[in-house]
Formats: C-alpha cells, sequence, structure tokens
C-alpha cells in the first residue's frame, strides 16, 4: 500500500493546494476589508466636509445664456459671474436671542459677513439674457439632524434694483390650529413646508435687473424647542433660483 504522507503523493497535494487556497482567500479578504475601510473613511472624511463646511449655498439653472440666463456674484459689479456660491458656517453655533442681530447692519458687506453665533450671507442675483423673465427661488433644508430645524430662524432680505427691502424671517409652525392650518411662531412666517423654508417667484424681471439677496441664519434661543436635546444637531439649506417662463422685452 503506497504511504499518503510520501513526496508527490496526492493526499499531500491535495492539502498543499488546500494551504495555497486558504492563504490566497485570506490574502484576498484583508484586502477587500482594507478597501472598505479605506472607501468608509473616504466617505467620513467627505460627511465631516460637509457638515462643516457646507452651511449655505446658492445655484442658478440657465447659466448665461444668450436669450434668457441668470448669474450670481458675491459683489455688484459681477465682475466674477458663476452659477455657484458657497458660504461656510461656523463649526460651532450657539443659541442667541435673535433681536440682538438688529445692533449689526447685516447686508450692508457683500458675501459673508457671519459671526460667531450666526450665517450671514449678501450674494446677487441679474438677468443676463435678452428677455424678461419670471424666476422662482426656493431655499430647501438637504441636512437637519436631533429636530435642530425646530428652533432654526432663516431671515431673508430681498432687494430688486434698489427699490426697497424686504425682509421676512421663517421658522417651523409652532403647530396647527383646529382647521389643520399651521400656527407660525411669533413675528415669523412658517417654513413652506417640512423641507423647504421658502419658495416663490420674482416676475418681470427685466434684462440687466439686479436682485440682491441676504440669508440669514442662527438658532432662536427664545424658542420653547430650543432645548438641550437638539445639541449637535446640523442644519443645512440649499438656496435654488430657476427661470420659469420668459417674455420678448420688445
Amino acid at each position: 500500500m503506497a504511504n499518503p504522507n510520501t513526496v508527490g503523493s496526492p493526499a499531500l497535494a491535495r492539502r498543499a493546494d488546500e494551504v495555497r487556497n486558504y492563504r490566497w482567500i485570506k490574502k484576498l479578504t484583508l484586502t477587500v476589508m482594507a478597501c472598505i475601510f479605506i472607501l468608509l473613511t473616504i466617505i467620513y472624511v467627505i460627511s465631516v466636509m460637509y457638515s462643516r463646511y457646507g452651511g449655505f449655498t446658492v445655484s442658478v439653472n440657465k447659466y448665461q445664456q444668450i436669450e434668457y440666463g441668470l448669474s450670481l456674484s458675491e459683489t455688484r459689479d459681477f465682475l466674477y459671474p458663476t452659477s455657484h456660491l458657497e458660504c461656510r458656517a461656523s463649526e460651532d453655533i450657539t443659541n442667541i436671542d435673535g433681536s440682538i442681530l438688529q445692533k449689526f447692519d447685516l447686508g450692508a458687506i457683500d458675501g459673508e459677513d457671519s459671526g460667531q453665533d450666526y450665517l450671514c450671507y449678501t450674494f446677487y442675483c441679474k438677468n443676463v439674457g435678452q428677455k424678461a423673465m419670471t424666476y422662482e427661488y426656493s431655499i430647501d433644508i438637504s441636512k437637519m439632524t436631533l429636530d435642530i430645524e425646530k428652533a432654526v430662524r432663516v431671515r431673508l432680505i430681498s432687494n430688486i434694483n434698489g427699490g426697497g427691502a424686504s425682509s421676512v424671517d421663517y421658522a417651523r409652525a409652532a403647530g396647527v390650529d383646529e382647521n389643520g392650518n399651521s400656527v407660525p411662531e411669533p413675528d415669523t412666517v412658517a417654513f413652506f413646508n417640512k423641507n423647504t423654508v421658502v419658495r416663490d417667484q420674482v416676475g418681470e424681471f427685466m434684462p440687466g435687473d439686479v436682485t440682491k439677496y441676504t440669508v440669514i441664519i442662527w438658532l432662536e434661543g427664545n424658542d420653547p424647542d430650543c432645548v438641550d436635546a437638539i445639541l449637535g444637531g446640523e442644519f443645512k439649506v440649499d438656496m435654488k433660483i430657476s427661470v420659469v417662463s420668459v417674455t420678448d422685452t420688445e
């Protein structure tokens, strides 16, 4: 009878193959686990950067088209027109009494003018086309955690061609009445819906017209929902401006 332990026996060869397969599978598993770890690390870093620095963005469609188009700029001279702007939020924002914002001339400085506990960003939107238009703007909530949106205030100041500024404070509704209608927080307009702060339109926006916008975001310390449970929450909004119709100016 042949000795199974002799060199060149089928049993020994089979065992050697099993060892090689085991080592190959082990190596492959470690490689896959390493790749997954690296991928998760990249996703985490991107998530942290998005949360920490992506406080507010604004974008337009129909950017610089010949007949009808919109451009954005941080300055009223539009030396550097673009279709996308971004304002970085402070990493650690605590609640404040919103009335103290009256001490600052918010909107007087173009671009970012944020304080330690609030975000303030001023920019301009211009009709760079050849036709009058109606455009729609919306401020959409892209991220909210720990119910922090319950205590957030968003102030939108708009001014078309220097014709006088309009300022509105938006907040999540305090509740609903017996008819199912939203009950706003004091001195505010209720959010348009759960995921949208405001949605509205600007009509008869002529070629060369410019709208100045200032967006201010803070946590209202006087809101009953501003409690310890929202500590560490994150809130991010994006403003989108879109052409919805055009008309001939001739």
